[in-house]
């Protein structure tokens, strides 16, 4: 039987370099009689049975399958004799190849019928996918595990693999979805001109993110829509080109939008009454305190006259808490001229401008370099905490520190004073608005702590408080601020 399969495969001259191919070719080759017995092997098919041509031609082709699959397999094999043509064997189902030492493994079969001096043969391709397979199991596993709601799409539009978070977000089983039109999942409004602009994307390719500037929405299975962001991108998937699409449900986050957007508008209105419909008002008042004073001249009474300046105080007080209202407004968003920023001389100019009081020192220890930013928002956060280290000490001598390090890509920047301390009470509620950290007498608003915290979280960092520090006294306000400017860090 062997010298049959040699002399079939070198009749002629030709034959011999189609012989020479034969066994150089990368995937393995048999040829079967229609008896079902082996005629030939190339050098591959050898290698991945570990058996040898001797051992292989003239037995039956059930010898390369596991055991169970041998009863069904020789009707299967009349099957392909008497309606011979090209195919692959087990379309759809992954077939499985026995190697001499009882070893099974995956593989992909072809068939191809042919007639030689014998009467009619089959050439089967064989290919060992168990590298593949290991493979294509590992990025399903990845697929599957993945916190982020994926599906891949055929260039016909049909939904050939979908995962967990893609079904729970919108309510399917993700086997259900799989051979499903991507349609399904799009709000009826959209299917007719979804068609097009797929077209246009297998065009194009790439990865980018799908419906820039447009609002995305998805259609649940309970028929309600959901606001979701569509990242694509072309992949290679069941040797087919698909699109991997990255589906992420914003429904959280478009109404934490429209929350603070809200917010933000009332906080607006509010400070517009503040500004307008309060300051006038007050203007006039200390109008008429003026004109009062004049009128009563040099002769008036002492306690008229103490009486007048505590209602003028009072319009001060009040003008000043509609400016830290108008700054606490103003400081909803990251912004300001991006420059070198010098942390120590930063923090000196703070100190020649508001001279400290006497008995009052204040050390710096700011081992920090240059780094850029947005000087005047810092700046403000500084003038803020070191302000009020100063003017809410209760002593006439005392003691101000303003350290810095660098931590990763912030600036820990800390202004530890040796002051009464907070309260463990007034700890919790100390950056709120109108919160002050000590008598009225102090002239304080509550709202520098509040501007403060509000600038710190909108430029990327945070800030926090420890009170008391030592011996039952001092506060140390230490907040983390970046050292390099990062895009879109606008969280306002």
């Amino acid at each position: 039987m062997v010298e049959a399969a040699r002399s079939l495969l070198l009749a002629a001259p030709s034959d011999e370099l189609l012989a020479r191919a034969f066994n150089a070719a990368p995937n393995g080759f048999l040829l079967v009689d229609a008896n079902g017995l082996i005629v030939a092997v190339n050098r591959e098919l050898e290698t991945m049975f570990a058996a040898t041509t001797q051992a292989l031609v003239g037995q039956p082709v059930e010898v390369l399958l596991p055991g169970a699959l041998r009863g069904s397999h020789e009707r299967l094999r009349q099957d392909f004799f008497a309606r011979p043509e090209r195919r692959a064997m087990g379309a759809g189902r992954v077939l499985h190849a026995r190697r001499s030492d009882r070893h099974e493994f995956p593989v992909e079969i072809g068939l191809n019928p042919l007639s030689g001096p014998q009467g009619p043969l089959v050439l089967a391709s064989v290919v060992d996918i168990s590298e593949r397979l290991a493979l294509e199991w590992a990025f399903r596993g990845l697929f599957d595990a993945s916190p982020y709601g994926l599906l891949i799409v055929d260039d016909d539009g049909v939904i050939a693999m979908a995962n967990r978070v893609l079904g729970q977000s919108l309510g399917h089983a993700p086997a259900d979805l799989v051979g499903q039109p991507l349609e399904m999942l799009l709000p009826h409004r959209h299917r007719a001109g979804h068609g097009a602009l797929t077209r246009g994307y297998h065009g194009v390719g790439g990865a980018r993110m799908m419906g820039r500037g447009r609002d995305l929405t998805a259609l649940h299975r309970d028929g309600t829509e959901l606001p979701v962001e569509i990242g694509l991108s072309r992949v290679r998937w069941q040797r087919r080109q698909m699109t991997l699409a990255a589906v992420t449900d914003i429904s959280h986050r478009k109404r934490l939008e429209l929350q603070l957007r809200q917010a933000h508008a009332n906080l607006e209105e509010f400070t517009y009454v503040a500004s307008h419909d309060l300051r006038s008002p007050l203007r006039g008042i200390a109008d008429l305190v003026e004109w009062i004073q004049a009128d009563l001249g040099s002769g008036a009474p002492a306690e008229v006259v103490r009486n007048l300046g505590r209602v003028g105080d009072r319009i001060h007080r009040m003008e000043r808490l509609i400016d830290d209202l108008l700054a606490y407004a103003r400081a909803s968003s990251a912004g300001g001229d991006v420059t070198t920023i010098d942390l120590g001389a930063l923090v000196q100019g703070l100190l020649d401008i508001e001279p400290v009081p006497t008995g009052i020192t204040v050390e710096l220890a700011l081992a920090v370099a240059p780094f850029p930013g947005a000087r005047t928002p810092l700046e403000t956060v500084l003038r803020n905490l070191v302000g009020n280290a100063i003017k809410h000490h209760d002593r006439s001598d005392g003691r101000v520190r303003v350290t810095a390090h660098e931590d990763g890509g912030h600036c820990v920047i800390c202004v530890i004073d040796d002051g009464p301390g907070i309260p463990e009470t007034a700890r919790a509620r100390v950056f709120k608005l109108f919160q002050t950290l000590g008598s009225s007498r102090r002239g304080g608003s509550g709202i520098g702590l509040a501007v403060a915290k509000r600038l710190v979280e909108i430029h990327g960092g945070h800030i926090e408080v420890d009170s008391p520090i030592d011996r039952g006294r001092g506060a140390c306000f230490r907040f983390w601020w970046p050292r390099f400017q990062r895009r879109g860090g606008d969280d306002g």
